[in-house]
C-alpha cells in the first residue's frame, strides 16, 4: 500500500505532504478545528472507582481506558483528546473510539463533521500536532476546550482523508497484533526461565 504512494517535489511542500497516494494533487486547506469537528464534552460523566458498576463498556480518562463499566456516555465514532492529566506531553494522548464508551471529564470528546472530516484522519492529524505549546497550568497541564477548538489543522479532500485514515488504521491494527504476539512470547519465555532454572 505504501509502495504506491508518490513523493512530492520539495518546492511544493508548503500546502501538501511529502508523500501522497497517486491521483491526489489538491493543496491541503488550513481549517480551524471548530470548523471541521464538533465537541461533545457536555455528555461526559466522571464516576469514582467505588461508584463504578462493572460492565463491558470502556471507561476513558485522559490517558486511555481506566476501567470497564455498565452504561455509556457516548455511542459512535469519536476522538478523545486529553484535557488534563496527560501522562506524556510530547506524545500527547489522542485516541480513536468507535461504539459505546464512557468518558470522564479528563478527556475532550470530538467528532468530525460528516462529509468534511474523517475521524481516523482527524485522530492522526491531532496526534501529529505539537500540542505542548497550547497547554496551560503548572504541574497538571491542561488543554482548554476553547484553545483546542482554535487549533489549525491542514485538511485534504474527504476522499484523501479516508484513504490516509484507513492506512494508519491498518498499520495500528498490525502493530497491535504484533505487540500481542510479542507479549505472549515474553510471557512464554518468563515461564520457561522459571521452570528451567533453579
Amino acid at each position: 500500500m505504501v509502495g504506491t504512494m508518490a513523493k512530492i517535489d520539495d518546492s511544493v511542500k508548503k500546502k501538501v505532504p511529502e508523500l501522497r497516494f497517486p491521483g491526489f494533487t489538491d493543496d491541503w486547506e488550513e481549517r480551524k478545528l471548530s470548523d471541521i469537528a464538533d465537541r461533545f464534552d457536555n455528555l461526559r460523566v466522571p464516576i469514582t472507582a467505588s461508584d463504578r458498576k462493572p460492565g463491558d463498556t470502556p471507561y476513558y480518562g485522559a490517558n486511555g481506558i481506566q476501567d470497564y463499566v455498565e452504561g455509556f456516555t457516548h455511542n459512535g465514532e469519536f476522538i478523545l483528546v486529553a484535557e488534563d492529566g496527560a501522562n506524556d506531553l510530547k506524545n500527547y494522548p489522542v485516541q480513536y473510539v468507535n461504539g459505546k464508551v464512557w468518558v470522564n471529564n479528563h478527556a475532550h470528546v470530538l467528532q468530525g463533521k460528516k462529509t468534511i472530516t474523517d475521524n481516523k484522519f482527524l485522530m492522526n492529524a491531532i496526534k501529529n500536532f505539537n500540542i505542548e505549546p497550547f497547554l496551560v497550568g503548572g504541574g497538571r497541564a491542561k488543554l482548554n476546550a476553547d484553545v483546542m477548538m482554535k487549533l489549525n489543522i491542514l485538511l485534504p479532500t474527504f476522499v484523501e482523508q479516508e484513504k490516509i485514515g484507513s492506512l494508519f488504521s491498518l498499520l495500528d491494527k498490525t502493530i497491535a497484533l504484533h505487540q500481542r504476539k510479542l507479549d505472549l512470547l515474553k510471557e512464554q519465555k518468563k515461564g520457561f526461565l522459571q521452570k528451567m532454572f533453579v
